[in-house]
């Protein structure tokens, strides 16, 4: 049946031409392509033919068909090369589309296909994960995963997942697309490439590498504009405990094993400090992974504050009534305080780690920043990065 092709071309080409159309116009409907792309290719078809189908010498039949079958022949390759060219052009997309990253050990991975499988071995990057909205995601979690309430609150089929950890014969049986690994099991790096596993390897040590662990996350996931939110909340509660001022004091961060193992300068957890605007009072302490200190070195240092976490293995009461600790403004002043943990360590490089700031700032300067005003921002962050309501009675001073 003759479309509209037929009637278009019969007035560009005379009337002998008609029967030319009728030989192009199944390979112009069978490739289905615009007018104007085949308008041109018409002409060189027709030019090509014209002389052998209307020709009014009396060639002879033989060598007629010759001419005509190799002409044939000559146009069959011209469109078979055409119609590769969709082919190349659809190549070149499919390689723009894959992502391409560094991870936090200087590995460049890149990934093809859209990432719709996500291993996460540590809590760390599964509470990443859920802040930026990366649950359906996920096919595998970090080992103890059942502890963790914020799981619990934040998405229960959670804790219906293979609790992997870095167990890579168990990671392989849930085919990831991706895994999210901590630096210090880099070692097993070979395992997963064996198995033709990709992992991304974080480091959120420090500040500026958490951002970046988390702008890594949200780009392989696809939650960009996630990322962005969170960092416009980063950014508003920073400028809020600016506002509030810079103060003297300096502040020792002790671990949970010992109050002679702080938080140093070079820790993410002097972040907290940072954020608040307060002094470390270890600024002279070198060393990662809370470093054992002397009880010399402690009376030295004569910090303002001391802040414990909740679930220390010695309490208050301990260092208060310690005879050799009884010259330290702390115990003189009783400026101990437990850190708070609401559904999870704010201690620990994880979105929340921003509210303990919040909670030192409110400490710094309660006329300011309220009681009130902390517990509101305690309960609009989990509200609106993990989706629960939480209730308020959990929040302590």
């Amino acid at each position: 049946m003759i479309t509209w092709r037929f009637y278009i071309f019969k007035y560009i080409v005379d009337l002998k031409s008609k029967s030319l159309l009728l030989i192009l116009h199944p390979l112009i409907s069978l490739l289905n392509v615009g007018f104007f792309f085949w308008y041109p290719i018409f002409f060189v078809y027709y030019s090509c033919f014209h002389d052998i189908i209307f020709s009014k010498n009396k060639l002879n039949n033989i060598v007629r068909r010759f001419v005509l079958k190799k002409r044939i022949i000559s146009i069959v390759c011209l469109f078979l090369l055409i119609s590769l060219l969709p082919g190349c052009s659809s190549d070149k997309e499919e390689e723009s589309d894959a992502i391409i990253v560094n991870d936090q050990i200087g590995r460049q991975i890149t990934i093809k296909d859209q990432v719709k499988r996500v291993v996460s071995t540590s809590y760390i990057t599964t509470s990443t994960c859920l802040a930026l909205g990366v649950n359906d995601q996920l096919v595998g979690i970090e080992k103890k995963a059942s502890s963790r309430s914020i799981y619990q609150k934040t998405d229960p089929d959670l804790l219906e997942l293979p609790q992997v950890g870095c167990d890579v014969s168990l990671i392989a049986k849930t085919a990831p697309d991706v895994v999210f690994m901590m630096k210090e099991n880099k070692n097993l790096i070979e395992d997963f490439e064996k198995r033709h596993i990709k992992v991304i390897v974080v480091d959120p040590s420090s500040e500026k590498k958490y951002d970046a662990m988390v702008s890594l996350i949200a780009k392989v996931c696809g939650k960009q504009n996630n990322a962005k939110k969170l960092k416009n909340y980063y950014s508003t509660k920073k400028s809020k405990m600016n506002s509030l001022g810079t103060s003297n004091k300096h502040v020792y961060i002790a671990s949970k094993q010992s109050i002679y193992r702080p938080v140093t300068p070079s820790m993410f957890q002097s972040t907290i400090l940072d954020m608040a605007h307060v002094k470390n009072a270890t600024a002279s302490i070198k060393g990662v992974d809370y470093p054992t200190i002397a009880l010399e070195t402690l009376l030295t240092l004569n910090p303002d504050m001391v802040i414990m976490p909740r679930n220390a293995s010695y309490s208050k009461d301990s260092i208060y009534n310690y005879e050799f600790f009884s010259s330290l403004d702390i115990v003189k002043n009783k400026k101990i305080y437990i850190m708070p943990e609401v559904v999870e360590s704010w201690m620990d490089p994880v979105p929340s780690h921003i509210l303990a700031s919040l909670w030192l700032s409110y400490v710094l300067h309660p006329h300011d920043y309220t009681y009130g005003n902390y517990k509101k921002d305690v309960i609009d962050f989990y509200k609106e990065f993990y989706g629960f309501s939480l209730d308020e009675t959990l929040i302590t001073k």
